[in-house]
């Protein structure tokens, strides 16, 4: 399974880092008026917004390849928050956008959704 490149520094993400957790629950209602809400998922699914500045060629050239290469496909993503590795993820909207504007000032901005 192919797995998203880590920088130059071993790092997965940088700061900023916005991660999101999504929880589904399911709610029922008993004859008697009362309902009870449980968790559908066990931990839910994670979401996260990267950007990523001051790359070089290389590291921009590296993860263009990876999405070009994944596509729509899943891959496997290092939580950088908790050290995890979440088997399924996809590139949300299969679309990333990268620019390299001057040596050593690349910027990749992508969002990396978790499914199940």
């Amino acid at each position: 399974m192919a797995t998203f490149p880590t920088l130059r520094t071993n790092a997965v993400a940088q700061y900023p880092l916005h991660r999101t957790l999504s929880l589904a629950s399911q709610s029922v209602r008993f004859l008697d008026g009362s309902r009870q809400t449980y968790q559908i998922n066990g931990a839910g699914l994670r979401r996260w917004m990267l950007t990523l500045d001051l790359l070089d060629e290389a590291e921009v050239s590296a993860v263009i390849e990876f999405a070009e290469e994944v596509g729509t496909g899943t891959f496997a993503y290092t939580d950088p928050i908790s050290g995890d590795t979440a088997p399924k993820c996809v590139i949300s909207g299969g679309e990333l956008d990268a620019a390299l504007i001057d040596e050593m000032d690349g910027q990749i901005v992508v969002e990396i959704e978790e499914v199940k």
